[in-house]
């Protein structure tokens, strides 16, 4: 459980290395004739699931994945109440633009507790 791999530095750093390298070089890409139009937080997304899921087993040895997908689910539901309180006409697109965009940051924010975590365990052996 508390062994360390040198390929774990990769796995702190990489959420960080992607979006940089996303937004540098591949931001042209990430389009699809005028219809469909990606985001970075579209594309880092996945990888901060998997991530998340690599993290807890190594820290915890049990998944916080599920944990994680609840707390998005409960925002989303957030939302549809705001939008469905501000009495304005409803637009998919927008919703799923500000959902895709809370769960980044809940990801994010999360992903790196998970790492602060881990080196935690690593020092304190």
């Amino acid at each position: 459980m508390l062994s360390f791999h040198y390929l774990e530095i990769l796995l702190y750093v990489f959420p960080i290395l992607e979006i940089i390298l996303i937004n540098k070089y591949f931001r042209p890409y990430l389009c699809y004739k005028d219809k469909i139009r990606l985001s970075v937080a579209d594309v880092v997304l996945p990888f901060l699931l998997v991530g998340i899921q690599l993290l807890s087993v190594y820290s915890l040895s049990y998944s916080l994945l599920p944990h994680f997908l609840l707390a998005v689910c409960i925002v989303g539901l957030l939302q549809t109440l705001y939008f469905d309180a501000k009495r304005k006409p409803y637009l998919l697109k927008k919703f799923l633009r500000g959902f895709i965009k809370i769960a980044f940051l809940l990801g994010l924010l999360f992903y790196y507790l998970l790492v602060f975590f881990r080196m935690y365990l690593l020092l304190r052996g």
